[in-house]
């Protein structure tokens, strides 16, 4: 099932990520009657200017696949964390740190921004550009390891998650 979020110029849409981020605000700041207060205001600001820059029918979020792939990150950063942990309590450290290119099947603009953006959050990979084509280039902790390949499979299930279909 997807869910689909309505126009960027329609009120619910404002509404929709305005309560998101006024969540999100609670969670950091309280519930403090001035907290409040600032946090409405600000999250009405962010929610105007994020329907400015990623329109709300850009994307379609599937909120299990999307849920699958947030909890899927939750276990590889505990897994991650335990991996350098113990790397860096290793007299002899096992890595071989380089660049690595990957071709992504996302077009241009703010899903290959979101995909980058992910990437750079998963352990081990930092995506540091693109060229004029498909081209994305990779600062990998160890080349040894199958990088394109697991990118690839993250890549799936972003796509997958935000009901992208990859170009061939």
């Amino acid at each position: 099932m997807a869910y689909s979020v309505p126009r960027a110029t329609s009120l619910p849409a404002l509404l929709l990520r305005a309560a998101a981020y006024f969540v999100f605000w609670v969670v950091l700041a309280g519930t403090g009657l001035k907290d409040l207060a600032v946090g409405a205001i600000t999250a009405l600001i962010a929610a105007w200017m994020s329907l400015r820059l990623i329109p709300a029918d850009d994307m379609v979020l599937r909120p299990g696949r999307a849920l699958a792939l947030f909890l899927r990150f939750l276990w590889q950063s505990l897994v991650a964390g335990v991996t350098v942990a113990r790397i860096a309590l290793s007299p002899v450290m096992a890595l071989r740190p380089g660049m690595v290119s990957y071709r992504t099947g996302l077009q241009p603009g703010n899903r290959r921004f979101l995909f980058m953006t992910y990437a750079s959050l998963l352990p081990g990979t930092l995506p540091t550009g693109t060229d004029d084509g498909d081209l994305i280039t990779v600062h990998a902790l160890d080349t040894a390891q199958p990088v394109t390949e697991q990118l690839a499979a993250e890549e799936h299930r972003l796509s997958a998650a935000i009901g992208e279909g990859l170009a061939p």
